[in-house]
């Protein structure tokens, strides 16, 4: 089996600053001083700033990343590859009695569609959102085609993403997975870009956290990988990460989860297929399971007891989709439908903006891409 720990690196030492960017201007300038009992990871450790704002790491990872308080916003790049020194800038951003975000999915990026994304996000755009979050799919396809086409792809999602007048937080999706339909793509697994390492080469980690106001966002990898196939768990040592993660964040504070495959969902296939590309059942270590939902929620759920889980993003099925269930509390699970369809699908395609007030987040307005 491919896992998330197959991507770790020789550990190395990261030190740096993050300090109160007052002006602004993304660098350090005289009488800005260091910010301390700020987060920072690398998504296998985390770490708090000191008095002075420093911080130190035992980096294992490719990516290095601040935790955003939720009344502060980066000036600078708010991860970095890993380095021997990495400094964050984040500026005042006081928190508004009311403001919004955005939730996409399914962007399918490629050139000839790339028109689409930027539709959706001139659309999420109208609403005034701060950020946006896109759970994954984020270019048509990197499973099953060679180095080239899926780079171009995925670089030309950063690109756009890159100009968007509103910051994304993208997970990765399936089609975002390098190479692994390696009988269909002929790439190797000795490449360094192979699996989920391109997505980290060009995007940044593939799981992190972030706050807004006294709401705490974790985006999450929702992919396992057996062989040449994907489908939908969380990884032990993300998990681990996320215990870490959460020992920073106060009990019974409102937090939001997004990622590509769903936890929850009434959206299911009725053709139980075992073998090839469109296959719905996959079988790990002799057990057999449906691999387009996240087969270990209720360790997640476990680890979020403490927390007000009240909302978690989805995408994958390409069909917008609200629940509302009961498991120790009460969560919704709302997946987005996708921005661009393949070829030959007719369902709605659209975005979801929501509000929120305090530590309260409704239930979402649906904004279509299309006429009815």
């Amino acid at each position: 089996m491919i896992l998330g720990s197959a991507l770790l690196l020789a550990a190395t030492v990261v030190s740096g600053l993050v300090f109160d960017d007052a002006n602004g201007n993304g660098r350090r300038d005289a009488g800005e001083k260091g910010l301390p009992g700020l987060v920072v990871s690398d998504g296998v450790e985390v770490v708090e700033t000191g008095p002075d704002g420093s911080y130190r790491l035992n980096a294992t990872a490719r990516n290095v990343f601040v935790v955003t308080p939720g009344d502060r916003r980066a000036t600078s790049a708010w991860h970095a590859k890993t380095a021997a020194a990495i400094d964050f800038a984040l500026a005042p951003s006081p928190v508004p009695a009311t403001w919004r975000f955005a939730h996409l999915s399914d962007t399918h990026v490629e050139p000839a569609n790339v028109e689409r994304m930027r539709q959706a996000l001139a659309l999420a755009q109208s609403r005034r959102p701060e950020f946006a979050i896109v759970t994954g799919d984020l270019n048509r396809d990197a499973l099953r085609v060679d180095e080239a086409t899926a780079r171009a792809r995925m670089e030309l999602y950063a690109a756009e993403a890159a100009k968007s007048p509103m910051p994304l937080r993208s997970a990765p999706g399936n089609h975002d997975i390098f190479g692994i339909e390696r009988h269909l793509s002929l790439v190797s697994p000795k490449n360094p870009s192979y699996g989920k390492a391109m997505f980290e080469q060009t995007l940044g980690p593939r799981y992190f956290s972030f706050d807004r106001g006294p709401i705490h966002f974790v985006i999450l990898d929702t992919l396992g990988i057996d062989d040449l196939w994907y489908y939908g768990l969380l990884e032990d040592d993300e998990l681990a990460w996320l215990k870490k993660d959460l020992a920073h964040v106060k009990p019974g504070t409102t937090v939001v989860t997004a990622g590509h495959v769903p936890f929850r969902t009434g959206k299911f296939s009725d053709e139980m297929i075992p073998d090839g590309p469109a296959r719905t059942l996959q079988t790990v270590n002799g057990v057999t399971f449906y691999r387009h939902v996240v087969r270990n929620v209720p360790a997640l759920a476990e680890i979020l007891k403490p927390y007000r889980w009240t909302l978690a993003l989805q995408g994958h099925t390409h069909t917008g989709e609200r629940l509302r269930l009961y498991e120790g509390g009460e969560t919704r699970f709302h997946t987005a439908p996708a921005v661009d369809h393949p070829a030959g699908e007719t369902v709605p395609s659209g975005l979801f903006i929501y509000t929120v007030r305090g530590s309260e987040i409704d239930d979402g307005e649906y904004l279509p891409l299309d006429p009815p």
